[in-house]
């Protein structure tokens, strides 16, 4: 039992303390982070659609302004050149010419122009180029767009659109949609249809109102061809640079958009799960993140401009001229503060909460294992049959605990009490070993003390029960206190005499070294105590101490309900006798110490002893070489 104890001990443990805490801990946690989890997934998933659907909207509203004005405009084209080509309006009919053009321009407000070109290069021109709308009839053979529709007529193109163009009679830059006119193969003329850059930068501002970016249309990826800078014109436009440059142009930020020294691409597919891709809390990165597009055909990258992030969102529409345009917007991540903010903030408290909840889980933990830990404390002292320093356990507000507690206190009253008639090494001994198996009957080597108080029925005379019993329990407590520092087990008391052992329950090393180390203190703490009995007027008191050292029989002795654990054989008859000798030996001795000469052998030169003689003892064919001991070797001989 007591190496399945030991293996025990050996293994890995827990406080109770910590596993409550880990298992409130770990409940609240968990629970509390699936809550979180499911809230911060749902704030997070609306925060990206709100980024998202925004940013996508500058992007579809540009865009939608972009197809509204070109289509537009071709769909009228379209439709003036379809009467020409049938004859329902005949080209060399002026006014009906001139009628059918203006109609087509007023029926849609994109149209800043229309023009028939005829092959010899003479025109009949309706524009509101320059307000009011007017038209006229006017020879251009020598006009650059004259000269580029002709050309392209003949060479036999279909419907296209020019590039932007600088019109100097305007001071305004145009795109032109070319469409030649056939019937029977025969070409008719051109039909001409202008559209005013500064006319189309006028239609995107309404429809960009409310918004929180800027938008832009770019002619390729280095011209601006619609922003709301040139509603009312742009300065420094000419012929040869019909468009802004986007890297001088007057908006810093829409001119940095290809900065590369800041530029940080990030193309998502449609597919992409954008908040698993959050992984920083700086509002820059996370819309860096957040807003980009939800569909395939829309890019989006960021970058530094004067120290401000820009976030640019933007798609490619190939429709109508040879070069791309390109049409989107941009922001500056503040203007999502905001929104991640408060995603932020929900994820800052969702964890604050989670800590605050493994805090108050580690304080009930501890609350809770208060006392059960006060419990083991009390049973670890218990197990050491420490019962000196065991204190009472307080009640408990928890049904259970309370009952333990009283448990407890029952337990370690009855052991204290138990203590109190039982020798304590006998009691630390069965509680080591677990059972009585470990005290079985054994010889060994041991050494016996008894003591005697000389003359006590003269002392006691006189005296009432509870003055004598006083006395004993003071008495008895010195030399069971001297007895029990020195190792040695206290048998039993007889009348007013000890009986004392060393050797058992458990085996010890200089036995007799202790045992006479304890005679002579106690014979020092009854002088001191026969001093103040003396100071107080009462009688001080004599005693005989005799100690032998041999082997004897240690066992359980008595019935099967009532033991009582000694040592029995001639060892013990010997130091009894002994005790008994002092009263001859040293009859005027506050305390007589007798000891036989084997216990003076055992105990080697550490003790100063006197002969005195050999002396025969009953039930012994030889007589006993008996010593008086009268001190320590190395003691002070003046103390």
């Amino acid at each position: 039992m007591v190496k399945a104890r030991a293996g025990r001990e050996k293994r890995w443990r827990l406080s109770m303390s910590l596993v409550l805490s880990l298992c409130f801990g770990t409940l609240i946690t968990v629970s509390m982070a699936a809550v979180l989890g499911f809230t911060v997934s749902g704030a997070t998933r609306n925060t990206v659609d709100l980024l998202r659907k925004e940013s996508e909207l500058g992007v579809s509203l540009v865009a939608r302004e972009i197809d509204r004005h070109l289509a537009a405009a071709r769909t009228q084209t379209a439709f003036v050149a379809g009467m020409l080509e049938t004859g329902k309006v005949d080209v060399d009919d002026g006014v009906r010419l001139e009628s059918l053009l203006t109609g087509a321009m007023a029926a849609d407000p994109a149209i800043s122009g229309h023009a028939f070109i005829f092959p010899d290069g003479e025109a009949v021109v309706v524009d509101r180029l320059d307000p009011p709308a007017r038209s006229y009839r006017v020879p251009a053979s020598d006009d650059p767009i004259v000269v580029e529709a002709l050309a392209r007529a003949s060479a036999g193109d279909s419907p296209s659109w020019m590039p932007p163009s600088w019109r100097s009679d305007y001071r305004i830059t145009i795109l032109t949609l070319l469409w030649p006119v056939r019937r029977y193969g025969e070409l008719l003329g051109v039909l001409v249809t202008a559209i005013s850059i500064r006319q189309l930068s006028a239609r995107m501002e309404p429809a960009a109102e409310g918004l929180r970016s800027q938008v832009f249309a770019l002619f390729g990826r280095d011209r601006v061809l619609a922003h709301s800078l040139m509603a009312g014109g742009y300065p420094g436009l000419s012929a040869a640079d019909p468009l802004p440059a986007l890297e001088t142009f007057a908006d810093a930020g829409l001119a940095g958009m290809w900065d590369l020294a800041t530029l940080e691409r990030n193309v998502l597919p449609a597919t992409a799960d954008v908040p698993d891709r959050v992984r920083t809390l700086t509002t820059a990165r996370l819309v860096r993140r957040i807003i980009m597009p939800a569909t395939s055909d829309m890019e989006s990258h960021t970058v530094e401009v004067d120290g401000t992030t820009l976030v640019f969102v933007y798609r490619s529409i190939d429709a109508y001229t040879t070069v791309p345009l390109l049409v989107g917007a941009y922001y500056r991540v503040e203007v999502f503060d905001e929104e991640i903010g408060r995603l932020i903030n929900s994820v800052v408290i969702g964890v604050a909460a989670i800590l605050l909840s493994l805090i108050v889980a580690m304080l009930i933990g501890r609350r809770l294992s208060r006392p059960l830990e006060r419990l083991s404390a009390a049973a670890h002292l218990v197990g050491r049959m420490d019962l000196d320093r065991l204190e009472t356990l307080p009640p408990s507000r928890v049904v259970e605990l309370d009952h333990q507690a009283d448990a407890f206190n029952s337990m370690s009253g009855a052991l204290t009490w138990f203590q109190a008639y039982v020798p304590r090494a006998l009691v630390r001994q069965i509680m080591h070993a677990g059972d009585m198996a470990g005290l079985e009957s054994d010889r060994r080597n041991i050494t016996v003390m008894f003591t005697d108080i000389a003359g006590y029925s003269t002392v006691s005379e006189g005296m009432s029960a509870a003055a004598v019993t006083a006395l004993l329990n003071h008495h008895f407590s010195i030399l069971t206190e001297e007895i029990e520092s020195e190792g040695g087990t206290v048998d039993k008391f007889i009348g007013d005499g000890a009986m004392a052992f060393w050797g058992a329950p458990k085996k010890q090393k200089h036995r007799a070294t202790r045992a006479c180390r304890a005679a002579l203190a106690i014979r020092r703490r009854i002088e001191e105590d026969n001093r103040a009995r003396e100071a107080s007027g009462a009688r001080a008191l004599r005693m005989r101490i005799g100690i032998h050292s041999g082997q004897a029989t240690v066992a359980n002795i008595g019935s099967q309900t009532r033991l009582n654990y000694t040592v029995i054989g001639d060892t013990v008859n010997v130091a009894q006798r002994l005790e008994q000798l002092g009263r001859e030996i040293a009859p005027l001795a506050e305390v007589a110490i007798t000891i036989s000469a084997e216990t003076a052998q055992d105990a080697g030169g550490d003790f100063v002893t006197r002969p005195a003689g050999s002396i025969p003892v009953k039930g012994r064919t030889a007589p006993v070489e008996v010593l008086l001991l009268e001190g320590l070797a190395d003691e002070d001989p003046s103390s």
